[in-house]
C-alpha cells in the first residue's frame, strides 16, 4: 500500500510513445520531449493561457495591432492518463480543470494538442540553447536565422521598402517593419535540436526567439486552441517531412520550367515580344499579360483596370493572339486577385450576387486598395462566390490562357464575417482559400499559376510562390539583395519552388532598373527554379529585356543556360514533389562550416553553388566555399578557392561540388510546351541527348523520369566519350559512370576529376 500510494503522489510522470520519450513534471508544469535516435527535442515545455483585447487598424494592405489588457497564467500538468498510444493530460489551474492535452504520435512526428480552454490566447514555451539558430517562419527580407528576435506571424503586405526594425514606422501603411510578410509559416527549425515546430493555428502568432529571455523561446497564439507539431530529424529531413505533412507539392508540366517573359500594352506588342525572341533564339515557354484585363498610366505606375474580363481595346483578337502564341510555342498566362474595383461590372454582378464580404451587420467591407481605389473582395469561403472565382477563371482558359499570376490574399481585414467564419481566424489562411480555387480550376487544364502570398499548406496548393514586389534597385531594405533570404527562408519553410521579379517591381522612393541591375538579377534569374521578368510598376522608365540589342542577346544567352539546365532542375522539382526537398537550399543547411548568416548565395540542390553579385558598381565578389568540400568553377571546370572573383557585368559565379553528376541538354530547347509548329525545337527534338557533366568521384543524380547516374568509379584522368544507351556503364578517362534508365539517349560525358 505504501508502495502505490508513493507512485500516485509521484509528480514525475514519463511514458514512451513510439520513438518518443515524454517526460511530465506536474510540481513544476513542464514537459521534456526527447527522440531514441535525435536525443532531446524540446526541453521545460510549458503552456500559458489567458486572455487579451486587441485592435486592428487596416490600411492598404498593412495592419496596425494595439494589444492591451494581456493576462497569461502558466497552467499545471494534472495526472496523465496514458492508453492507446497516446497520453492525456488535463491541464489545471489552481486546481481545477481548465482544459486538456493531448500527447500522440502522427507517423513520425509527435502531436501536442490543446483544447478546451477559455479565453482568447494559448502559448508554449521552452529552453533555448545558447546562440542555437532559429530558422523557418516564412519569407523575411533579412535573415533567416531569426535567433534573438520577436515578431508576429501575420500575411500581410510587406511594405514598399522595409524599416529593420518591427517597432510600426510612422508610415506604417506604406513601408513594413522588418518581418512584415505576405508569407511567413508558422514553422520553426531548429537544426541543433535536431527538431521541427509546425505551430497548427489559423490566427495572429507572435514568436519571441530568446529576446526578452535569452533562455527561453515563446509562440504565442491568439485562440484558445492550437496543435504543436513535433518533427524530428536532420534539419533537411525536417524540412521534407513538414512538406509532405503539409500534403506534399505536385511536380507541374516540364513548360512551367522553362524561362517566362513579359508582355503588356497591347497585342501587337505581345506578338512583337514572341516575334523578337524567337528571332533570336532565346529560349522561352510561357509570355505573361498582366493587362490581358485592362490597365493605365497613373501616379504610381502601370496598373491594372479592375475587371476580370478581357479589354477588348488591348486585346481585340484574344482568342487569334493565343493561338498564334500556341504556335509559336509559348503558353500564355494572364492575371487574376481576389479584387473587386468599386464602379466596375465585375463588382456590380458580385454585389447583385450576395459574394462580397461583408461585417457582422451584413455591411459590405471596402477598403483603400493598391491603387488607392475604394476596392473589396468576393468571400472566397462563400459556395456562391467559389463558382463566381471559378466561373470567370474558366472563361480566360476557354479563350486561350493557359495560366496567370494568383496575385494577394494578404488584405482580409479582421472585422470580415466570412462564410467559415470572422476576419480575425481567417485572414491568414485566405491565401489558401484562394490558391484551392486556383488549384481547382487548374486540376483538369494543362495550365499553372504562380502566387506571392501563403501560410503553412501552400506547398500543396501553389506549383510556384514569387517574392512579391521588390524595388528595382540594389536596396538591402528590399531591392536585389533580399531576393536571397526571401528564396531561402521560404526553403527552410516547407515551400519548394521559387522564383523572382528581375530586375523588381516597385519604384516609389527609388530610381527604375538599369542595365546594370537588370544584368546581375537576370543572371541570378538563370540559376533560379523558375527564371521570370517583370516590366516593374513604371515599365517605359525600367530597363527592358528587350531595351537594346546587347540586351536582348544577354537575355538570350542566359535563357539559354537556364534553359540547358533543365534536366537537372527539373530532376531537383521531382525530388521536390518526390521527397519535399526545396530547389534551393542555404549553405548552412549542407555545410557545417558555412554559418546561417550567409545570405548572399544559395545552393541550387546539393551540387551547384550559385553566388550573385547584389552591389551596384562592382566587378568582383569575395566567395567563401565550404571546406567540406572541392570545388570547381562550372564555366571553366578549374579548381576553385575561396576569394575575390572577377564577375563581369551578365555573367554569375557558379562552382560545382565535387563529387556531383549535373545532367543537361546537349542543345537548348526554344521550348518545353510540345505544341510549337514549324522549326522549333521542342523537348521532344531534345530530350535524347544529354551531356553528363560528372565531377569527381561518388555522384549520383536522378532525373524527373527516373533515370539515374552513379559514378562507379573514380579517377585521376579527365575525359570525354560519346555512347548511345538505356543503362549501362561507361568508362570516361579513369571513371567508370553507371546509367540506370528506360529511355535511350545519346550521352555525351565528360569527366573532370
Amino acid at each position: 500500500m505504501s508502495h502505490l500510494l508513493a507512485l500516485l503522489a509521484c509528480s514525475t510522470h514519463s511514458d514512451t510513445l513510439r520513438a518518443y520519450e515524454v517526460t511530465l513534471d506536474r510540481d513544476s508544469g513542464r514537459l521534456d520531449i526527447d527522440h531514441a535516435t535525435h536525443g532531446p527535442l524540446l526541453s521545460g515545455l510549458q503552456i500559458r493561457s489567458g486572455s487579451a483585447d486587441a485592435t486592428a487598424e487596416f490600411n492598404v494592405g498593412s495592419f496596425y495591432f494595439e494589444e492591451s489588457g494581456q493576462q497569461l497564467s502558466a497552467l499545471a500538468f494534472g495526472r496523465p492518463d496514458s492508453s492507446d498510444d497516446r497520453i492525456v493530460v488535463p491541464l489545471e489551474q489552481d486546481g481545477e480543470p481548465v482544459g486538456e492535452l493531448l500527447i500522440a504520435p502522427a507517423g513520425e512526428r509527435l502531436d501536442l494538442s490543446v483544447s478546451g480552454l477559455s479565453g482568447n490566447r494559448l502559448a508554449f514555451s521552452a529552453d533555448c540553447i545558447a546562440d542555437e539558430p532559429m530558422l523557418g517562419l516564412g519569407s523575411h527580407a533579412f535573415d533567416i536565422d531569426h535567433h534573438g528576435e520577436a515578431f508576429a506571424l501575420w500575411v500581410s503586405e510587406p511594405g514598399i521598402g522595409k524599416s529593420d526594425q518591427d517597432a510600426y514606422p510612422d508610415d506604417w501603411f506604406l513601408t513594413g517593419t522588418r518581418h512584415s510578410s505576405s508569407f511567413p509559416v508558422p514553422f520553426l527549425l531548429r537544426p541543433e535540436a535536431r527538431a521541427g515546430l509546425w505551430i497548427d493555428a489559423p490566427q495572429r502568432i507572435e514568436v519571441d526567439l530568446c529576446r526578452q529571455n535569452p533562455e527561453r523561446f515563446t509562440l504565442e497564439i491568439w485562440s484558445d486552441s492550437a496543435a504543436l507539431r513535433v518533427f524530428a530529424g536532420e534539419p533537411l529531413d525536417v524540412i521534407e517531412d513538414f512538406v509532405q505533412a503539409q500534403g506534399g507539392y505536385t511536380l507541374p508540366q516540364p513548360w512551367v520550367f522553362g524561362p517566362w517573359v513579359d508582355a503588356v500594352r497591347g497585342a501587337e506588342r505581345v506578338r512583337q515580344v514572341a516575334q523578337d525572341l524567337r528571332a533570336v533564339g532565346a529560349s522561352t515557354t510561357v509570355i505573361w499579360t498582366e493587362d490581358w484585363k485592362g490597365a493605365e498610366q497613373g501616379s504610381f505606375g502601370y496598373h491594372l483596370k479592375g475587371e476580370w474580363f478581357v479589354d477588348e481595346e488591348l486585346y481585340p483578337d484574344v482568342e487569334q493572339l493565343a493561338q498564334e502564341l500556341e504556335d509559336a510555342g509559348f503558353k500564355w498566362f494572364g492575371y487574376f486577385s481576389p479584387f473587386l474595383y468599386a464602379e466596375t461590372e465585375t463588382w456590380d454582378k458580385a454585389e447583385a450576387l450576395g459574394i462580397i464580404i461583408q461585417d457582422e451587420q451584413g455591411e459590405l467591407v471596402t477598403f483603400t486598395g493598391p491603387t488607392f481605389e475604394t476596392m473589396t473582395m468576393v468571400d472566397l469561403t462563400l459556395p456562391a462566390a467559389q463558382e463566381f472565382v471559378l466561373e470567370h477563371m474558366n472563361h480566360a482558359l476557354d479563350l486561350g490562357f493557359d495560366g496567370w499570376m494568383a496575385d494577394y490574399a494578404e488584405w482580409l481585414p479582421v472585422e470580415t464575417a466570412t462564410h467559415a467564419g470572422s476576419g480575425w481566424d481567417e485572414h491568414n489562411v485566405w491565401p489558401l482559400h484562394w490558391q484551392a480555387l486556383n488549384q481547382e480550376v487548374m486540376a483538369d487544364r494543362d495550365g499553372s499559376y504562380f502566387v506571392r502570398s501563403g501560410w503553412a499548406g501552400t506547398a500543396s496548393r501553389a506549383p510556384v510562390v514569387w517574392a512579391g514586389d521588390q524595388r528595382t534597385s540594389f536596396d538591402a531594405d528590399d531591392g536585389l539583395p533580399t531576393v536571397l533570404p526571401l528564396g531561402l527562408g521560404l526553403s527552410l519553410s516547407g515551400q519548394p519552388i521559387y522564383t523572382h521579379d528581375i530586375a523588381g517591381y516597385q519604384s516609389i522612393g527609388n530610381d527604375p532598373s538599369d542595365f546594370e541591375l537588370w544584368a546581375r538579377w537576370a543572371a541570378l534569374g538563370a540559376f533560379s527554379p523558375i527564371m521570370r521578368t517583370h516590366h516593374g510598376a513604371f515599365a517605359e522608365d525600367n530597363h527592358q529585356f528587350d531595351q537594346d540589342e546587347q540586351t536582348l542577346a544577354l537575355w538570350a544567352e542566359l535563357s539559354n543556360e537556364h534553359m540547358r539546365l533543365f534536366p537537372y532542375r527539373y530532376g531537383l522539382a521531382a525530388k521536390a514533389a518526390s521527397q519535399g526537398t526545396p530547389m534551393i537550399l542555404p549553405l548552412g543547411l549542407l555545410f557545417e562550416s558555412q554559418g546561417y548568416d550567409v545570405i548572399d548565395a544559395w545552393m541550387l540542390g546539393d551540387a551547384l553553388l550559385i553566388a550573385p553579385v547584389i552591389e551596384a558598381g562592382v566587378t568582383s565578389r569575395v566567395v567563401e566555399l565550404p571546406t567540406e568540400a572541392r570545388w570547381l568553377d562550372w564555366w571553366t571546370g578549374e579548381e576553385a578557392i575561396s576569394g575575390s572573383v572577377e564577375v563581369p557585368l551578365g555573367s554569375i559565379p557558379v562552382f560545382v561540388r565535387e563529387g556531383s553528376i549535373v545532367p543537361t541538354f546537349a542543345t537548348a530547347p526554344d521550348t518545353l510546351t510540345g505544341q510549337s509548329t514549324g522549326e522549333l525545337l521542342d523537348l521532344d527534338d531534345v530530350d535524347g541527348e544529354r551531356v553528363l557533366l560528372v565531377f569527381g568521384s561518388g555522384g549520383s543524380f536522378t532525373e524527373s523520369d527516373g533515370t539515374v547516374y552513379r559514378t562507379a568509379q573514380g579517377g585521376s584522368s579527365a575525359g570525354e566519350v560519346t555512347v548511345t544507351l538505356t543503362s549501362g556503364r561507361v568508362e570516361v578517362g579513369s571513371a567508370v559512370l553507371e546509367i540506370d534508365g528506360d529511355v535511350e539517349r545519346s550521352y555525351r560525358v565528360r569527366y573532370v576529376p
